[in-house]
């Protein structure tokens, strides 16, 4: 038996075209292209054609169309010239073929659709062969990332059939946004989106938006990580189910972070099982192993988090392809997916192409894939950014919008840009180090003063955090006052008891 070869039929058969429809697209322009262009120019590219040829004509009425000089066959012909398309054909007899095949230009409309859904199928076809292809490669790529790549294409597929929304008078607008609120109101919601989880921060931006994207910026050891987690579990906690992607932090790690949050106790401690609120034992130099009391609270975490729709993804080099594809499949199911949280944005991979051209031009792809994700989704995205070292070298380390400017369009694509800070890091920072010294021309009394003050500020910091809204295309900016826990790695609100749960699900149970 000779070997099978399943592609070669498949590869074999005639690509989908109607040359019908192409023929009388053109005839319709070229009898009238002021009226049967705009029936098409909004969707139907010069590559959708089947007939290279049958592009370039195309290419070139839209031209004289777009400068306001109607496109006729005399103008067509001297504009094609003796193009590469013509294969020894002549152009004057092959425009004259089209015009005999001209039916009139009302169904101008019809044909262009029926060109889009022949390249549609085209498009289709070609990518099920190359991965099928792929498929067949010994030693190739895996299952899963085929099935990736499947999606990807068939992704990018789809993307390119949606024409171009329809205009919206501006009281349509008004009337939907009417209506969006009169819905919250109806459901005794106060916000114009998602709850964060944390009052303050909801009173200075109404929530979570839909179809928005928020860029939280920090750097490292300030704990976005730990933030992140916190918006996360307690908007899923509210009956929303979250995708949270961490680039750097392995599952068992995140739910080491929410276990001991919920049990009050340090990561350390619940790896270890160890107690780490306490010193070693003076004889053995071993911690003091962790009380039953305290597994108990680790386990009613466990039993409380099965009521939290949270799912975790810790793929390595994630791309927006990538996270679209599963985003997608999870908004389709019955569950549906109310939010989506990227720890951290930088960690993200672009295109070969965008790559090719350096990082920043990465990161501006990955931003404008992510702001337009969350249109298409309808939900808000959080993604986290790390600033550049900059911060560290200004006096006031507060940081501001310039220090994402290194990552790519996240500050123009963001709805909201905002920074967690934390000032007792820098104070604890420079107390530990070489601590204060004293300035030129700095008397004693004024050096005692300045370290008198820096202890004040040093004790009056402990605990808090801030998160400082510098953008906010919705509503105000300022600075939101929040607690945190440097032990359990968790915060709060300013107002919160440190005591209660780090989350409470909808139904009331902890």
């Amino acid at each position: 038996m000779g070997d099978v070869q399943p592609l070669g039929h498949l590869a074999s058969v005639n690509e989908p075209e109607n040359m019908q429809a192409e023929a009388a697209l053109l005839g319709a322009i070229l009898t009238n292209g002021r009226r049967a262009l705009p029936m098409v120019e909004e969707y139907l590219r010069a590559e959708h054609f089947y007939e290279p040829l049958n592009g370039v004509i195309y290419a070139a009425a839209l031209r004289m169309h777009m400068a306001g000089v109607e496109p006729n066959v005399i103008l067509i012909r001297n504009e094609i010239g003796d193009s590469e398309v013509l294969m020894g054909r002549d152009v004057a007899e092959y425009l004259g073929q089209i015009m005999m095949a001209t039916v009139g230009i009302l169904n101008a409309g019809d044909y262009g659709r029926a060109i889009f859904d022949a390249w549609t199928r085209r498009q289709l076809r070609n990518h099920c062969i190359d991965v099928a292809r792929l498929c067949l490669t010994p030693g190739g790529q895996t299952g899963e990332d085929l099935v990736e790549q499947m999606e990807a294409g068939l992704l990018d597929i789809a993307q390119n059939m949606r024409e171009s929304l329809p205009n919206v008078t501006i009281s349509e607008a008004i009337r939907e946004a009417i209506a969006c609120g009169q819905e919250n109101l109806l459901r005794g919601s106060a916000l114009a989106g998602l709850s964060w989880g944390y009052p303050a921060m909801d009173r200075m931006t109404g929530g979570l938006l839909d179809e928005a994207l928020y860029v939280i910026g920090a750097r490292p050891a300030m704990g976005k990580t730990a933030w992140a987690l916190g918006v996360a579990m307690r908007v899923a906690a509210n009956g929303q189910r979250v995708l949270f992607w961490s680039g750097e932090m392995a599952a068992r790690q995140i739910g080491a972070r929410a276990g001991a949050a919920y049990a009050g106790l340090s990561t350390l401690s619940v790896f270890a099982g160890r107690r780490y609120d306490i010193p070693e034992d003076i004889e053995t130099g071993l911690r003091v192993p962790l009380e039953g009391w305290q597994w108990q609270d680790l386990q009613a975490g466990e039993k409380a988090a099965e009521a939290v729709s949270l799912e975790l993804d810790v793929r390595s080099g994630l791309t927006v392809a990538g996270l679209r594809s599963r985003a997608r499949r999870m908004k389709r199911s019955k569950r549906g997916l109310g939010l989506i949280v990227l720890d951290y944005v930088g960690l993200m991979h672009g295109s070969d192409a965008a790559r090719r051209r350096g990082r920043y031009e990465e990161m501006t792809e990955i931003s404008a894939g992510l702001k337009s994700l969350a249109k298409e989704l309808g939900i808000p995205i959080i993604a986290l950014a790390q600033l550049n070292r900059e911060v560290e070298k200004r006096e006031d380390k507060r940081p501001t919008e310039a220090d994402l400017r290194d990552s790519g369009g996240l500050e123009q694509d963001a709805d909201l840009v905002a920074f967690l800070y934390r000032d007792h890091y820098y104070l604890k920072k420079e107390a530990s180090g070489d601590g204060l010294q004293r300035r030129d021309k700095e008397t004693a009394e004024q050096f005692a003063n300045r370290c008198s003050e820096f202890q004040f500020r040093l004790q009056e910091s402990v605990g808090k955090a801030q998160i400082l809204i510098r953008k906010n295309r919705h509503g105000g900016t300022g600075s939101v006052r929040m607690r945190f826990d440097d032990d359990s790695t968790w915060f709060r609100d300013e107002c919160e008891d440190p005591r209660s749960p780090a989350w409470v699900c909808r139904d009331g149970a902890a």
